[in-house]
């Protein structure tokens, strides 16, 4: 409903500063609230679309692990324990970020096989709640004073992109992407994590350049730290643990457990395959991301917000095209994509190549998505 009268809401977008178009926001959603009772932070993200507005700013009331879980999922489809973990986090973060209290640091590391969510998850909470997101991509790291990319170059891109600005960089959401790389062996890799054991630790700060001879120091106590990356020995230390082999599994037993070895997996293992105690004592929470269904990625096409389908069928409407896809259809894309092994990454590739001819053509008026017309063109 609140979707069919949204107009009824909409905000001409004002600065920030003007505290009567701030007040008439919150009178908005009071109004709602009266006539149709509690208002979902789905509604309120709706409400904030044409303000510059956040939704921490306006209904900080209304922003609970729970509430943020529950907007999530309508992004992040078939992930609740990731989506739940991640959700607490982000809550834990944006009331160290506007309290003095001291509280829990809510560091997360999420593993799991690629194409599944892990990146997305912080990139879509991070959006909707107006944080900075700095993205380290682990494979490509070198310690400090060798050329090549570093740590701390999260931070000063981070600065730049927030006009020189502290504030933004100290309450920063920092993803170490592909984070499992870093523990393959190299005296590099050492170095780096050595580095890295500094900046996340929860009372210390780090010094990163502004300039050819200029830094700037900046606590790292209010950041948000997010591991990621696919971890594809931790199901041997698993297995060791357990003493798989010791017990008389049978081979058949050993290939069961690996599609469901994450249920084993302990805070322990983790510290058995970082090698480093002080590491795993820094990372709070760990959540496994799963292998998506067929059936999930049909809901991501047909449900999601931020579906796939939806970025194409933006694209023909530009040109008055209507792109429709059938429940059939949807299954046939989630078929192929899944026979590939391509993930949600790759439903965005499939639709592509299922669609470039008439994206090329823009010469229909309708355009329908069926199993057909799948399978004539990616057979």
């Amino acid at each position: 409903m609140l979707k069919n009268r949204r107009n009824e809401f909409v905000i001409e977008t004002a600065d920030t500063s003007n505290t009567a178009t701030r007040d008439s926001v919150i009178e908005h959603i009071s109004s709602w609230e009266n006539e149709y009772g509690r208002i979902p932070l789905q509604g309120i993200v709706d409400l904030l679309d044409d303000t510059e507005y956040q939704i921490f700013d306006i209904a900080p009331e209304h922003v609970t692990p729970l509430s943020i879980s529950e907007l999530l999922d309508t992004y992040l489809i078939g992930q609740p324990e990731y989506s739940r973990k991640l959700s607490l986090c982000f809550y834990i973060h944006l009331m160290r970020k506007n309290s003095s209290l001291n509280m829990p640091k809510p560091n997360l590391l999420a593993f799991g096989p690629s194409g599944v969510g892990k990146t997305f998850g912080p990139q879509k909470l991070a959006q909707l709640f107006g944080l900075k997101l700095g993205v380290v991509n682990c494979n490509n790291l070198v310690q400090e004073g060798i050329h090549g990319a570093h740590l701390t170059d999260v931070f000063s891109e981070i600065y730049d992109e927030c006009n020189q600005e502290l504030e933004p960089v100290e309450s920063a959401v920092i993803l170490l992407d592909e984070f499992d790389k870093l523990f393959l062996k190299g005296e590099f890799n050492e170095r780096v994590l050595n580095e890295l054991l500094n900046i996340i630790d929860d009372n210390n700060s780090v010094s990163f350049s502004t300039g050819m001879l200029t830094s700037e120091r900046v606590s790292t106590k209010n950041m948000l730290f997010i591991f990621s990356g696919v971890f594809s020995g931790i199901e041997e230390v698993v297995r060791k643990r357990l003493g798989a082999n010791a017990i008389g599994f049978a081979q058949s037993d050993v290939v069961g457990m690996e599609g469901d070895f994450h249920k084993y997996v302990e805070e322990s293992d983790f510290s058995a395959f970082f090698h480093r105690d002080e590491l795993a004592g820094r990372i709070q929470q760990y959540a496994y991301v799963n292998s998506l269904s067929e059936e999930v990625m049909v809901d991501i096409l047909m449900k999601a917000k931020d579906s796939p389908f939806s970025y194409f069928a933006n694209y023909f409407s530009l040109r008055d095209i209507q792109l429709t896809i059938t429940n059939d259809g949807a299954k046939a894309i989630a078929s192929y994509a899944n026979r590939k092994h391509l993930g949600v990454r790759g439903l965005k590739s499939t639709m592509f190549k299922l669609l470039d001819e008439d994206m090329f053509r823009l010469d229909k008026s309708e355009i329908v998505i069926d199993r057909q017309y799948v399978e004539r063109k990616i057979a």
